[in-house]
């Protein structure tokens, strides 16, 4: 991966597992929000990021620490085994 697109990994652990209020976001009670909804919430927060940046972040990641939902819509991050 290269370095934008590890910088945009660690800004999504940062609000997926940590701060989702950081840039005004709410996850439902298992942890999932709307990729378009992440990635204009990051936009209006000062980040350039684009849903396929997303996309590349969680195809391209060795760790896999993000999950997409069978339709592609909602993304979460993944609880790292200890």
């Amino acid at each position: 991966m290269n370095k934008r697109l590890t910088k945009i990994s660690k800004y999504l652990s940062f609000v997926l597992s940590h701060h989702p209020e950081a840039v005004g976001l709410t996850l439902d009670s298992e942890g999932w929000i709307d990729v378009e909804e992440l990635v204009v919430a990051a936009v209006e927060s000062g980040k350039t990021m684009t849903v396929q940046n997303v996309m590349d972040v969680i195809a391209q990641s060795e760790r896999k620490r993000f999950e997409l939902s069978d339709d592609g819509k909602r993304i979460r991050a993944l609880q790292e085994a200890s």
